[in-house]
């Protein structure tokens, strides 16, 4: 018994080549712009919209309103669909897409020269959206060409040292996806090739023309500020992203002019007195802490701590909030602006100054004029790049550490205090800089190790910081559970090791700062806005009056309020000489703004 199965004819019939090519044109069309749609609009949806209501108000559709109502109506209907749906179309994909049909029919033998620039035009459309969507998903703006491309070197960094075979393998994967569908759009750019050398000429020239007409007479819309129109332009985002790069450029110049000048006017300061500075920049130490209720218990209780332990060693704490250039990351820019006293908040201000750190006189420089010996910790870098010309840097390879790796630093940050104590910090005469950038409260927080009375016992596997401090465990509890309470359990380990460093490690005669370099990410909820924290603890005597009168409360701060934003994080240069500088019962004298910058262009 034979079973026959019949297919209808329907189904093998094979498609007319016209309504392949219109199928691929609305496919590609829509490739162009709906993956930065979707990150970009509010609110999006795949089936049409229909205007229930206009911005300006209710329809009036009664005499004589009706006509301007159906007008507007219509206008929201085809064109003014407010970031809603997919029903567009890509004014620079029907400028390719007609030229090569205008091509095709009229000028055969371009085929060698018209195909490869239609691929090429349409991949780079296409690589223009990719790039563009990754900034505005990454960092939540525009992309800025000539800004973006100086990230290139630390994204480097960062396949170099966390990409594994996976990563790799999964990258080899998109690569040759992206080679597949590169394949597949030039055999449709061919076959649309073809299928255009046999129409009629005179409807082709008429549609084609009025098509590119159409989308060259789109360039107007370049005044148009708002991305709701039907029609897509990609030209018009090259262009706003050309202008912003020619302001950044314009930014770098501003950078390397008057303002050294200014800042050899700050460098005339002359110290009177030359304690030994601490400066531990603590990552992620941010104002949430003070500014987010979930915080107020396990924040009080560990501030209390702090202050009786400082209060034993007979150390005042000083506390206020200062804004950092950046928010959720960026530490360089902090740093930079912190030791330069200018606010350097994009990677073209930081780009600029790189370029003019060697010839600049920022706080490193000053010090050393002065006689100190400068020391910088650094147990998160993973490469030697020293802009400020320290005495000596420690990175991450310098540590001689062979035990477990703990988050980014991957040196715990007990060992790494304990090897720049004792074989840097103990060998050279005061006075000295010290400064540490502390890395457990980086993003993600694994959890540190415990805080061991043998450095040593480091190298082997370890029970967590939170495991051995039952006490802590209790204010852990009343932050909400995820990376809330585990950013808390950081900040109480690195202030663990503060205090630590303030009982057995710093002799008397100093100035300490400590200071956030940024908010920590994915946990502010809007908390705190830019600000984060600055502590300073001092056993000069004579300085805590001068600390009162400058605004900084004494114990653990005030509570946090937006009207607080009087001092900038590049305030800490001229606020540290002011420090140095300032006569005994004299008020301390800086800028709470740093260096004034030239005024720079805007976008």
């Amino acid at each position: 018994m034979h079973l026959t199965l019949r297919v209808p004819s329907w189904m093998y019939r094979r498609l007319p080549t016209g309504t392949l090519i219109a199928a691929g044109f609305l496919a590609l069309n829509l490739l162009l712009f709906v993956p930065l749609y979707l990150l970009v609009s509010d609110e999006n949806n795949f089936s049409p919209f229909f205007p229930l209501g206009h911005p300006r108000g209710d329809y009036d559709w009664g005499w004589p309103g009706i006509g301007r109502s159906t007008y507007e109506y219509v206008l929201q209907l085809f064109v003014r669909r407010h970031n809603k749906d997919i029903f567009r179309v890509s004014a620079d994909w029907i400028l390719i897409f007609s030229s090569l049909v205008l091509a095709g029919r009229f000028a055969g033998g371009w085929r060698r020269t018209a195909l490869p620039l239609a691929w090429l035009a349409y991949a780079g459309l296409l690589a223009f959206m990719s790039y563009s969507g990754f900034i505005q998903d990454l960092f939540g703006r525009p992309g800025t060409l000539l800004d973006d491309v100086l990230m290139l070197d630390s994204a480097w960094i960062f396949v170099r040292d966390a990409w594994g075979p996976a990563d790799i393998l999964t990258v080899v994967v998109l690569l040759a996806a992206v080679a597949g569908f590169g394949l597949l759009v030039a055999r449709y750019l061919d076959t649309v090739w073809r299928w255009a050398a046999g129409l009629r000429p005179r409807r082709t020239a008429v549609a084609c023309a009025m098509a590119n007409v159409y989308c060259l007479l789109s360039l107007f819309w370049f005044g148009v500020p708002r991305d709701d129109p039907i029609v897509q332009l990609q030209a018009k985002h090259a262009y706003y992203n050309w202008e912003r790069s020619q302001a950044v450029a314009a930014t770098i110049e501003a950078l390397n002019g008057s303002i050294v000048q200014a800042a050899d006017r700050l460098a005339e300061t002359a110290p009177v007195r030359r304690p030994d500075i601490y400066l531990f920049e603590v990552e992620s130490y941010g104002a949430v802490l003070w500014a987010d209720e979930d915080y107020r218990v396990a924040r009080r209780e560990l501030m209390r701590r702090v202050r009786s332990e400082l209060n034993a060693l007979r150390l005042p704490l000083f506390t206020r909030f200062a804004t950092a250039p950046v928010h959720g990351g960026g530490s360089w820019m902090s740093t930079a602006s912190a030791l330069s006293g200018i606010r350097i908040g994009s990677h073209s201000m930081y780009w600029g100054w790189k370029r003019m750190a060697d010839r600049y006189p920022h706080l490193i420089s000053y010090l050393q004029r002065h006689g100190y010996y400068t020391l910088a910790i650094q147990p998160g870098a993973t490469w030697a790049e020293d802009l400020y010309g320290y005495d000596d840097v420690i990175i991450r390879r310098d540590f001689s550490y062979d035990g477990l790796v703990y988050g980014f630093g991957h040196v715990p940050d007990q060992w790494a205090l304990d090897h720049a104590f004792k074989n840097h910090w103990n060998r050279n005469p005061r006075p000295r800089l010290f400064h540490f950038f502390a890395v457990s409260t980086h993003f993600p927080w694994q959890p540190p190790p415990r805080i061991t009375e043998d450095v040593e016992e480091l190298e082997e596997p370890q029970p967590s910081f939170i495991e051995t401090r039952p006490d802590y465990v209790e204010l852990a509890l009343t932050v909400p559970q995820g990376w809330q309470r585990d950013y808390f359990v950081t900040v109480a380990y690195e202030w663990e090791l503060l205090l630590e460093a303030f009982r057995e490690r710093i002799e008397p005669g100093f100035i300490a700062l400590i200071f956030g370099d940024h908010q920590p990410p994915f946990v502010t909820d809007g908390h705190g806005d830019s600000d984060v924290t600055l502590h300073v603890v001092t056993d000069v005597a004579a300085l805590e009056g001068p600390l009162a009168a400058a605004g900084f409360a004494k114990g653990e701060g005030n509570a946090w309020e937006p009207a607080s934003k009087s001092f900038r994080i590049e305030a800490l240069y001229p606020f540290l000489l002011s420090l140095l500088a300032a006569e005994p019962g004299e008020p301390l004298e800086y800028s709470p703004i740093g260096i004034a910058v030239p005024e720079l262009p805007t976008w």
